[in-house]
């Protein structure tokens, strides 16, 4: 796949930019992918693959993953990813796409669309994070908050281990392989950054914003436990949701094939 790099806020990013091999229909719209903590742009493979004799498809290495950049500050926040997001889809000179996100990159697929509405005019959650600002108070106090210190002291690579232990029930033996060995790779400071700006990050209200203004329209792609409370299209009610049974988190390696498929659903809008 043809690849490229592009200068971001924190240095280069790396891209897949995937041209299409025939004119486009009449109203496709180029699709850009972002994934989650720790993945790469290798994650969308499979829709990638699936869009390359209909759409541009782009997958972007968010900073310090894959081959891009890892920033001299240690900044990985939602806002800093949403910024280099954004300058790809400006350099590429994109004025209309729909934005897939993953996890973390579901929040940071978020903030660009509130920023950049007239742009994006489909946004796809892929088992996006709950809203974590919308916990009770008891349950930030006592379980979040003390989880980021957790994840900032020594034994940190044993808690992060847990969480994605943990997210990765429900899926296959490759899948849970490939992710434990980006983990792996993954620094502290990285990990860290990601969990304490997504559970601090407003994204109920940065999704309200986006869906109020003309033109636009969100999708979510779940995983089965995917429901709580605090889950964005519970809480947001606009958000229509698929349900990708016998699955776990990273539901595009479980199950490509249905994942091209909930996703082919999910920009048409029906």
């Amino acid at each position: 796949m043809p690849t490229f790099t592009i200068p971001g806020g924190s240095g280069p990013l790396h891209i897949v930019d995937l041209r299409e091999e025939s004119p486009s229909p009449s109203g496709s719209l180029p699709i850009v992918f972002v994934h989650g903590m720790v993945g790469h742009s290798g994650f969308w493979n499979a829709p990638l693959a699936a869009c390359a004799d209909r759409r541009r498809a782009v997958a972007i290495d968010l900073r310090g993953h894959g081959s891009s950049a890892a920033p001299a500050d240690g900044d990985y926040s939602v806002e800093r990813c949403a910024d280099d997001v954004i300058a790809v889809i400006d350099a590429l000179g994109l004025d209309a796409i729909v934005l897939v996100g993953h996890s973390f990159g579901a929040c940071v697929v978020i903030d660009v669309a509130a920023r950049r509405p007239d742009v994006v005019r489909r946004l796809v959650l892929v088992d996006g994070p709950g809203d974590f600002t919308t916990v009770p108070d008891e349950v930030r106090d006592g379980q979040l908050i003390p989880h980021v210190a957790a994840l900032e002291g020594s034994g940190w690579r044993a808690v992060a281990e847990k969480d994605f232990d943990d997210a990765l029930q429900g899926g296959t033996e490759a899948t849970a392989a490939t992710v434990r060995s980006r983990l792996a790779a993954m620094p502290q400071n990285a990990v860290a950054s990601m969990f304490r700006s997504m559970m601090t990050y407003p994204s109920t209200a940065a999704l309200r914003r986006y869906l109020a203004q003309p033109d636009t329209q969100a999708r979510a792609i779940v995983a089965p436990p995917n429901a709580w409370p605090f889950s964005l299209h519970v809480l947001v009610p606009a958000v229509q949701a698929t349900v990708v049974p016998d699955v776990g988190h990273w539901i595009m390696l479980d199950a490509p094939e249905r994942f091209v498929a909930a996703l082919e659903t999910a920009v048409a809008g029906t």
